[in-house]
């Protein structure tokens, strides 16, 4: 059976004035963005009855987690804790392919261990804004 593998990639987080974070990427996870519904059914409505669920046109950002092995060098940042709850540019850059979104860095944990290289997880939450 044939199949689609994923082949090494690395993505760049550049917080808004600061230091980019650069790393391979070993797992990735995106959520895509949800339209934003409103349940306008009648309060006095029978539980068994249809339920009025309407689309406001608004959607939410959609999210990506990311495992990663950090790539380090000059210039980068080596703790990604110190950038969570910023906002900046996501990129991920792959043989013949790149997809870039504005994004805010929700959450990362970090694991390093003696002879071992730092890898860790990364949570981005999609945004249209850059404050």
């Amino acid at each position: 059976m044939a199949g689609v593998t994923a082949h090494g990639g690395t993505f760049t987080f550049t917080p808004v004035g600061g230091a980019p974070l650069t790393a391979y990427v070993t797992g990735l996870s995106v959520e895509s963005p949800q339209a934003v519904c409103v349940d306008m059914t009648a309060w006095d409505t029978a539980h068994v009855e249809a339920i009025a669920v309407v689309a406001t046109g608004e959607w939410t950002g959609g999210s990506a987690s990311v495992d990663y092995i950090h790539a380090g060098g000059a210039g980068t940042v080596v703790d990604p804790q110190t950038i969570v709850r910023k906002a900046g540019v996501l990129q991920f850059a792959s043989p013949g392919h790149s997809v870039t979104r504005n994004a805010i860095l929700e959450s990362a944990s970090t694991q390093a261990a003696v002879g071992d290289l730092v890898r860790g997880t990364l949570k981005f939450r999609f945004t249209d804004y850059l404050g």
